[in-house]
């Protein structure tokens, strides 16, 4: 007989009766067979973590589960009747709430507005009742615990709040079944944190949770099963402490050590060295560090630390108040990315669909656009021969499918669109690179491809600057590793020195 409660929690959950099941799912688009084949059973006070690469069906499975898309074959059944969700509207009455990586908010609306979006209260004269409904919403954010204003609209919001009004939105009725799609992909660690007792609140209540990530470390933290999915069907479903190593080659087929590619050993100058970096906006207040050719250096800290800003003001995408920036020894200081980029610097930007891509335009065009001006196919006319066999030798730096390289960005899945995006600082000569959250909403074979582009670059020469919010990322792939913490760097680690502890007690006062 179990003892621990949350063992007990566990077995009386998967033991219910499922309060959602799908039998035998398909999707065809065209030729194209996306799902084949999926059943799943979701059983209430159980968080189900769905679990595989970009473009395995977890996107697809989920969109059919919340009413946003129709299976082609098999069929739903909640308690235990076959339902047709065939709406979101339908779904959300049945009690089935979803939360995508892409918002549905109004953004010229309050946080209020739109978390009662749909469902709000009226006075007897049918006219809107404000007050009662910014009560609401206030009281449901003082109680999940997320630093969120009730009045502030919502276009004013940086893209990790606007992810906690759809949170709210979410759970502001009571789901019976709630899907998270990557929820804490923009979240703070204090919101992360806050996420995570929502969703042990909601366990306890009964709620069952579909829940999505491509960060190993959550699915043992909050899980209890995991269904992997690889090319559209279901490879197996398993307890939520199964090992990284068993997930990854259930996911992949390949192994945990093979993530990770050696650092280069071959390190040369200082490229890049900054002093004392303060911005104007007050982000950055005191930032030292430096970048030595053939060198990775990792740049860590918390959501809000100023890390980020540290890279745009480089790039002269953030006014600078103070400081000195040194390339190769020369004080510079760019009033504009294009001047950075001749230079010979690079940023890339950590959210590519609103700072990074052309998403309406082909693969071919984002990755050749910044070479017309700064690159090896500059000039004022066109020159297509040259610019495809570009293209064509930035896709296998990437391991991009170049036989994809007509399709508009917007159809790719979020791995396909970062390897587009990556390109992109290798269609001109560059020197210094500057990657911000290159992985964000990666999966992991998506990652094993970005991190050999960043061995690549690095054994070629290129000094390498990576801010990331993924330690494990930081500590697999960096010679040395900076912390940031409000605003300064605190810390410096050497390789030998890599303590993933000692390391995040770096990142609080």
């Amino acid at each position: 007989m179990n003892t621990r409660p949350d063992v007990a929690l566990k077995d009386a959950a998967t033991s219910a009766e499922p309060v959602l099941r799908a039998h035998n799912l398909s999707k065809r688009y065209g030729t194209h067979l996306a799902l084949r084949n999926v059943s799943l059973d979701l059983v209430p006070g159980e968080v189900h973590v769905l679990f595989g690469e970009n473009g395995a069906g977890k996107s697809t499975l989920i969109s059919m589960l919340a009413g946003a898309n129709q299976p082609s074959d098999g069929h739903i059944e909640i308690g235990g009747a076959p339902v047709t969700l065939d709406s979101v509207a339908v779904a959300r009455n049945l009690g089935i709430r979803a939360v995508f990586q892409e918002f549905s908010l109004i953004p010229h609306l309050s946080v209020t507005a739109n978390i009662a979006l749909g469902e709000e209260d009226a006075n007897g004269a049918g006219i809107l009742a404000k007050r009662v409904m910014r009560n609401k919403a206030a009281a449901l954010i003082r109680n999940l615990g997320f630093e969120l204003d009730p009045d502030a609209l919502v276009s004013e919001l940086p893209r990790g709040k606007q992810q906690m009004v759809e949170i709210c939105k979410a759970v502001a009725q009571g789901p019976r079944v709630l899907i998270l799609d990557e929820p804490t992909a923009s979240l703070s660690e204090h919101d992360t944190q806050a996420l995570f007792g929502l969703v042990r609140r909601l366990k306890a209540q009964g709620t069952a949770i579909v829940y999505i990530t491509h960060r190993m470390h959550e699915i043992a933290a909050i899980g209890d099963r995991v269904t992997v999915l690889r090319d559209g069907q279901l490879v197996s479903t398993v307890d939520a402490d199964t090992s990284e190593e068993d997930l990854i080659r259930l996911m992949t087929g390949r192994t945990l050590s093979d993530i990770y590619p050696a650092p280069s050993t071959s390190l040369g100058e200082v490229r890049l060295s900054l002093s004392k970096l303060a911005t104007r906006d007050g982000c950055v207040l005191d930032a030292s560090l430096d970048v030595r050719a053939g060198e990775i250096v990792g740049l860590a800290g918390l959501v809000g630390c100023g890390k980020s800003e540290v890279g745009q003001a480089v790039f002269g995408a953030t006014r600078i108040d103070s400081g000195r920036i040194l390339l190769d020894g020369r004080e510079v200081r760019f009033k504009h990315p294009s001047e950075a980029i001749e230079g010979g610097i690079w940023y890339c930007p950590p959210d590519r669909k609103n700072d990074g891509l052309a998403l309406v335009r082909t693969a071919f065009d984002n990755m050749a656009l910044s070479s017309f001006r700064f690159g090896k196919v500059r000039g004022r006319l066109r020159k297509p021969r040259q610019e495809t066999s570009l293209v064509s030798q930035l896709s296998g730096h990437v391991d991009f499918p170049f036989v994809r390289r007509n399709e508009p960005v917007s159809n790719f899945s979020g791995g396909n669109q970062q390897k587009v995006l990556l390109a992109k600082g290798l269609a001109q000569d560059i020197d210094v690179y500057i990657f911000d959250e290159p992985t964000v909403g990666v999966d992991v074979g998506a990652r094993q491809a970005i991190y050999r582009y960043l061995a690549q670059l690095s054994a070629k020469g290129a000094a390498i600057l990576l801010i990331s919010s993924d330690l494990p990322e930081l500590l697999g792939l960096c010679h040395r590793m900076y912390v940031m913490r409000n605003g300064r760097t605190t810390a410096q680690f050497e390789r030998a020195e890599f303590n993933q502890q000692a390391i995040l007690e770096q990142f609080f006062d």
